[in-house]
């Protein structure tokens, strides 16, 4: 019998006891924070490998803080334990949620490309990096819409374009109106002076990490490509964002 012993850092809920949560056909054990532990995340090795079971916690983690809307980030560790073990204490980048409630199953997400886009979701919502984050959510655009050129039009642009009308959030609703006002077409706009100017560094727009200006604009656009992303996900895969569906 063997136990693999993950650290996580979280804000998504925890339970602040040790606990059984299954996960598909596969069961963890969680353990609270503690004064000299983390908390941790444990899987046995059964029928698994190492790298299998690491793979579980991140889509584990994945469909957690999809639910919870909150980051997740998985800090790995040893396996060859007989049963699981607690893991030393990290610095926490943020609070921790304990919960007396927690519940006995996280509802395993089993499509393939909502596996990703919850994966890409998680990796923004825990990344410590605004340009980065901002990339990772354009790329779940990508699931939906091919970055190519049709009919002489870019199909994620117009996908982006038809699904910005849809979101409700009343920042959002600002944020569209100020991009109109100041740039120009919105879809336009995120596409070229976002996803573009994060992933290339060879023609302007160009986002220069350490230019503050470049940073503040990206970050002003963040909530509503969380906003935007969170409602595609919704609606394409039909997995709501409440742990208790």
């Amino acid at each position: 019998m063997s136990w693999l012993n993950c650290g996580v850092t979280t804000q998504a809920l925890w339970p602040e006891k040790q606990k059984e949560v299954r996960y598909g056909s596969h069961t963890f054990i969680l353990m609270p924070m503690a004064k000299e532990s983390s908390a941790s995340i444990h899987i046995e090795l059964k029928g698994i490998s190492n790298d299998e079971g690491l793979t579980l916690i991140n889509r584990f983690l994945s469909a957690l803080g999809w639910k919870c809307d909150e980051p997740a980030i998985n800090h790995y560790g040893w396996s060859g334990n007989p049963k699981p073990v607690p893991v030393p204490r990290y610095s926490i980048p943020y609070g921790y949620s304990p919960s007396e409630v927690f519940p006995n199953e996280i509802y395993e997400i089993t499509d393939k490309k909502a596996k990703l886009a919850v994966a890409l979701y998680r990796e923004a919502r825990s990344i410590d990096s605004v340009p980065f984050q901002f990339l990772s959510y354009f790329k779940i655009l990508n699931i939906f819409w091919n970055d190519k050129t049709k009919n002489g039009k870019n199909t994620l642009v117009e996908g982006l374009r038809d699904s910005l009308p849809n979101l409700t959030d009343k920042d959002c609703v600002e944020r569209i109106k100020d991009i109109e006002n100041k740039k120009g077409d919105p879809a336009d706009y995120l596409y070229k002076s976002g996803r573009c100017a994060v992933a290339h560094a060879f023609a302007d727009p160009i986002v220069d990490p350490d230019d503050i200006t470049d940073l503040h604009r990206l970050s002003e656009d963040l909530w509503l490509m969380q906003n935007l992303t969170a409602y595609l996900i919704e609606k394409n895969f039909g997995i709501e964002q409440s742990i208790w569906k």
